[in-house]
């Protein structure tokens, strides 16, 4: 899929096109003439597909804020009744009502929105009686603007980011989306639908009026799926109905009960621990420098060690000097670049701040609101442990016996009295916290689990006290692992049935769910 950042277009393949065109049409059945919408035309696939059509006379109006692109998308429009227009869609005034708006919304975030895009944003949705907490995308206004020009019996059919089913700013549009529309479909994806990475795709439909009423849900493994309407739409009353994301649909009712309930006898991160985001820099490859570059520019006076993602600490539950050590003998960058606004600049460490005025990194909007651009605030004590709110196979939170600090693509962690930090990690490591981890976490494109620091908070915990020399055990079979599911199977019966009277049955049954849960991340 061809990705333009500055505009957020992603453009959709044409058997998805195909898909969402057809599907809109065949709702309105023996209807010889209707209008539509396409608020971001783009390259023009919609209007490709709806140009096929013989039976129906549509009068289309398509927008785009790039006269290059409407042009070419023009072209591919045969029928007589027809417009397009160059215009931000955001900007777009009419009082026609449509029978349908179909498309592909830009995806930009608010922060690269011209203020005149955010004010307009502010404004729709306001209009909507829905907060300024909703306008994080521009595709949320999209969304919104698209049914105010609906007519009373239109339909909604947009290509969106998976944020729909599952970030907390979306949860606000979700719940419009049920007050407005009388039945809803949600369409997700095995893989990737377009050829663009990490940016995971759905399909939604919206109907202002429908004989089935409600919310749906199915999952599609293939493209031929769609080709042949091979799918079923399922309902899902109790998913809608709770805080559980929409992404999670497969699950059954009997599931989210089961798993609902266990959450409900349980304390949370957030009893046991104090948690906050690591160290900021704001240009982590700038202030983050490997043992090298720290010895070329006489830089040792002003580093501490630091962890600068979780990728550079698979496989433990302990994070120690050594593995400090390790890492530089490997290159990595594993030291941060700490000076005082006190501090007087040597020749060398001047020539090293010169590389990051050439890189423009004191206008960065994090420097430029310090005293000095490379003074980095907050640095405080190393943590006692850290949990990477970004994991693959499984959610990661160590123990630091090293003196090494933690940038913010962790949390640090901190014992509150009375909890012991090597009971918590040893009781974090079982299957139902793990299962939750997914099940309240998002997920991207390329199986990226994310965990935000409320959601890690919330996160419920079974905790189980043990002895120091039960936690070295627990150290060295977690190192001597072939998998997460090793660990699971030594810790499930010991934690889950001590603090939850779980049987083996029971524990069976969440490591299925949890399975469901991971394979649908991973897409295996």
């Amino acid at each position: 899929m061809t990705n333009k950042k500055n505009t957020g277009s992603y453009y959709t393949p044409s058997y998805l096109a195909s898909f969402v065109s057809k599907r809109v049409l065949s709702h309105f059945g023996n209807r010889t003439r209707m209008s539509i919408l396409e608020p971001s035309v783009g390259d023009g696939a919609f209007v490709s597909e709806l140009e096929k059509e013989e039976n129906i006379n549509i009068n289309l109006t398509a927008l785009d804020i790039n006269d290059i692109e409407l042009i070419i998308a023009s072209e591919k429009w045969g029928k007589k009744t027809g417009s397009f227009v160059k215009t931000d869609f955001l900007e777009y005034s009419t009082t026609k009502l449509y029978s349908a708006v179909i498309g592909n919304p830009p995806y930009v975030k608010k922060n690269i929105l011209t203020s005149k895009q955010i004010e307009l944003s502010k404004e729709i949705h306001s209009n909507e009686n829905l907060t300024e907490a909703s306008v994080k995308n521009i595709w949320t206004t999209f969304l919104v603007k698209a049914n105010t020009l609906l007519a009373k019996n239109g339909v909604l059919a947009f290509v969106l980011p998976s944020e729909l089913l599952q970030v907390k700013f979306a949860e606000e549009v979700r719940e419009y989306l049920k007050k407005e529309f009388e039945r809803i479909e949600i369409f997700t994806f095995n893989d990737l639908m377009f050829e663009c990475k990490g940016q995971d795709t759905i399909v939604l439909f919206a109907y202002k009026k429908a004989d089935q009423k409600g919310e749906y849900f199915t999952n599609i493994t293939s493209k031929e799926s769609l080709e042949q309407n091979n799918f079923i739409l399922n309902h899902n009353n109790i998913l809608v109905e709770s805080n559980v994301k929409w992404t999670h649909h497969f699950l059954t009712s009997e599931e989210l009960t089961f798993i609902d309930n266990l959450k409900l006898q349980l304390k949370t991160v957030n009893d046991y621990s104090f948690s906050r985001p690591g160290i900021v820099t704001a240009a982590n490859k700038f202030f983050i420098i490997d043992k090298e570059t720290e010895e070329k520019y006489d830089l040792s006076k002003y580093t501490k060690p630091i962890i600068q993602k979780g990728l550079f600490v698979n496989g433990s539950v302990v994070f120690s000097n050594k593995d400090i050590q390790k890492l530089e003998e490997k290159n990595r960058p594993t030291r941060l670049l700490q000076l005082n606004d006190s501090d007087n600049i040597p020749a060398k460490l001047r020539e090293y701040l010169s590389f990051g005025v050439a890189e423009e990194i004191p206008g960065r909007y994090k420097c430029k609101i310090r005293n000095n651009w490379y003074v980095i605030p907050n640095i405080s004590v190393k943590p006692e442990a850290f949990f990477f709110k970004r994991s693959h196979l499984y959610p990661k939170l160590l123990k630091n016996n090293s003196n090494a600090f933690v940038t913010d693509s962790a949390y640090k962690v901190e014992m509150k009295n009375g909890y012991d930090l090597n009971s918590f990690i040893y009781s974090f490591y079982n299957t139902l916290t793990l299962l939750l981890s997914e099940l309240d976490g998002r997920y991207y494109g390329g199986g990226v689990l994310e965990l935000t620091p409320s959601e890690f908070k919330k996160l419920p915990v079974p905790y189980t006290r043990i002895n120091n020399i039960e936690f070295d055990n627990f150290t060295q079979s977690f190192e001597n692992k072939n998998n997460i599911e090793d660990i699971l199977i030594m810790n499930d019966f010991r934690i889950l049935n001590s603090t939850l009277g779980l049987t083996d049955i029971d524990i069976k049954r969440l490591s299925e769910i949890r399975y469901k849960l991971k394979k649908k991340r991973l897409r295996k």
